[in-house]
């Protein structure tokens, strides 16, 4: 389906595949065989951002950051903990905001824990500055009880003597300038003021303070993506929970902050009856279109591929597009333009091929950089075999 939906170029990556950007009419614009790096590849408040694991396992995984030129121009990872793919924002005062994981040993014993438990997934969120200086470090054991969650420690989903606390899976900037957190692993929506670092409310989960009113589902489960609207409404991308939900749905709540509702004004349930068992995510476009993803859908026992969907607020679908073979982390879309010639081959950017670019090829791949982008195998990689 392809009915006039909003103008603006989609970003999608298909896990462990492809690196894509299409352009209105669908056709690739831009394309590259990721070898299982490229999450949450999309355009980042003027830039390109991609997470990039190398595939030798004793490497620290970081982010890349690129122009439009295609450029590479920055990479940047956690001081502490296990640099994590899920998010990262670079911000309008051009700072970083990513997050990691740590692990403690903590005494469970008293809520049915070992004495000796290594509680591992504590969220760490880190804000670089553009030289790597560290200007925000939040630690969510210094701000969170974990014998809140209680029923994390009992229900022995993990090794003995191990429990893993959270998964966050999306990061924002609320309009006052602090942060907004989703943790999958609690259907929590954390507020978290940007200076102090203590938590200003909590939707959801062991702790929620909110009441939930015109929501026949009483609020979100395992969702995966959070984002503060223009409007100061929330809009999440909610997974659900098999066995409790009927379908995956993007939902949209009107936040009280001061007498602590959310007040549901607004849900797109998958017209599919889908239930998403992870990813996905939810963008609401200028036009007041919301663009989805509708992440991981399982039938049957086997995956159905990706369904990436735009829909009016009277909630046509103006756009809609299947994957069979892959699936996909997130999609986004946004007003992009690369400010350089996009052909394949074209390494010297005259806009022509020649034999020069064959120079520039021969002696780019003699140069055997290992360090190399993918935005740079653009131009080379001519089959999109990434060899």
């Amino acid at each position: 389906t392809n009915n006039n939906p909003s103008s603006g170029k989609i970003f999608i990556h298909s896990v462990s595949n492809f690196m894509t950007i299409l352009d209105q009419e669908l056709e690739p614009y831009w394309m590259i065989n990721s070898d299982n790096k490229g999450m949450d590849f999309k355009y980042n408040n003027g830039k390109l951002s991609y997470f990039h694991h190398p595939t030798q396992s004793n490497n620290n995984p970081f982010w890349i950051i690129a122009n439009s030129s295609m450029q590479e121009i920055d990479t940047v990872r956690c001081t502490d903990g296990f640099t994590d793919f899920h998010d990262i924002i670079i911000t309008d005062e051009n700072t970083y905001i990513l997050q990691s994981y740590d692990q403690e040993i903590m005494d469970l014993s008293s809520v049915g824990g070992q004495e000796f438990t290594a509680v591992k997934s504590i969220l760490r969120l880190q804000e670089f500055d553009l030289n790597h200086n560290l200007i925000f470090d939040w630690k969510a054991s210094d701000y969170l009880n974990i014998f809140d969650y209680e029923y994390i420690i009992t229900s022995g989903t993990a090794p003995l003597g191990q429990v893993n606390w959270m998964h966050g899976n999306s990061i924002d900037i609320d309009y006052d300038n602090n942060l907004i957190l989703s943790n999958r692993k609690s259907s929590e929506i954390i507020k978290i003021d940007r200076i102090t670092g203590e938590i200003i409310w909590i939707i959801g989960g062991p702790t929620n303070e909110f009441e939930i009113l015109n929501d026949p589902l009483n609020g979100v489960n395992s969702q995966h993506d959070v984002k503060r609207l223009a409007n100061g409404n929330l809009l999440v991308f909610d997974n659900g929970k098999l066995g409790e939900y009927p379908a995956s749905r993007v939902v949209e709540y009107e936040l009280d902050e001061e007498n602590l509702t959310a007040n549901m004004i607004w849900q797109y349930e998958n017209p599919y009856g889908y239930l998403s068992r992870a990813m996905g995510s939810a963008q609401r476009l200028p036009n007041q279109n919301t663009f989805i993803n509708w992440g991981s859908i399982i039938e049957n026992g086997e995956s159905i591929g990706a369904i990436v969907m735009e829909v009016d607020y009277d909630k046509n679908i103006v756009l809609e597009i299947r994957y069979q073979d892959y699936q996909a982390y997130k999609a986004t879309k946004s007003i992009f333009q690369f400010s350089i010639p996009m052909q394949i081959g074209d390494i010297n950017l005259d806009d022509t091929l020649n034999i020069q670019d064959i120079i520039f090829t021969v002696n780019y791949v003699l140069d055997n950089n290992e360090n190399h982008s993918i935005f740079h195998l653009y131009k080379v990689d001519s089959n999109l075999d990434h060899l």
